[in-house]
């Protein structure tokens, strides 16, 4: 019995500092009905439940005018694609994931002229490295197996981290956009995580091991876990596209 109390004191306290801390800087409703989501996805698994809370949270905060392309609400979906790849509906979560990554990138594209462009281009592009990466991943799955698709995510990944790298090489960073990600940040996040074939994953390797063997100064402005299963909680300025 002490066991036990023990156990059920742990995980309220695990939920009450981690879970519910981690969401306070979210407005109160879309915290809310995130943590119900949460609580469907992570501790009482109820897949209807966690997906009818998770769209509740998107379209509260739509209504309270968040931006979709905030920290916050990036890693909403990011964290609804994880709950897909969970309950193994895996084309679903490549589906949310395409979504994100092809709204981010038409975002970068056409809101040039608006206030905080620059650092907001250098976070958004850098999660949507991350999204693509995760794309690869999802590709790679020995349940949907398109290693063409996989490749070419993980390829686009490595090419764009290059590209702006090189950029910023040649032209300087710009003011307000701050630090770009560090080649063994990069390097590292992509070796060694994907089940393509093996000639496909050679070459992927073979990108991630010259990455990290080049110096730079730059910095890490943000990195992604191979579980990608998480919501970042920055209040940064919003910026919406009509």
């Amino acid at each position: 019995m002490i066991c036990c109390t023990g156990l059920v004191f742990y995980v309220e306290s695990f939920y009450r500092n981690y879970v519910v801390g981690q969401f306070t800087k979210f407005p109160d409703p879309v915290a809310k009905k995130l943590r119900r989501a949460l609580y469907y996805t992570n501790w009482d698994l109820q897949p209807k439940n966690a997906l009818k809370y998770y769209v509740e949270t998107l379209q509260v905060a739509e209504e309270l005018g968040m931006s979709p392309f905030s920290d916050e609400i990036m890693g909403v979906k990011v964290q609804l694609a994880a709950f897909m790849e969970k309950i193994q509906e895996y084309q679903k979560a490549i589906q949310i994931l395409k979504i994100l990554k092809n709204d981010n990138l038409r975002w970068i594209e056409a809101a040039k002229e608006l206030p905080g462009y620059a650092a907001n281009r250098t976070r958004i592009l850098g999660k949507t490295v991350g999204v693509s990466v995760k794309l690869g991943e999802l590709y790679a799955n020995q349940y949907v197996m398109e290693t063409g698709n996989a490749e070419k995510e993980l390829v686009w990944a490595v090419e764009t981290v290059l590209k702006e790298q090189k950029r910023r090489e040649v032209e300087g960073v710009k003011p307000d956009e701050g630090d770009w990600m560090s080649p063994e940040e990069i390097g590292g996040s992509l070796e060694g995580q994907y089940s393509l074939k093996s000639h496909s994953k050679a070459n992927i390797i073979s990108i991630g091991s010259s990455l990290r063997r080049k110096r730079s100064a730059l910095s890490c402005c943000s990195s992604f876990s191979s579980g990608f299963n998480y919501v970042v909680c920055l209040k940064l300025p919003y910026h919406n596209i009509e």
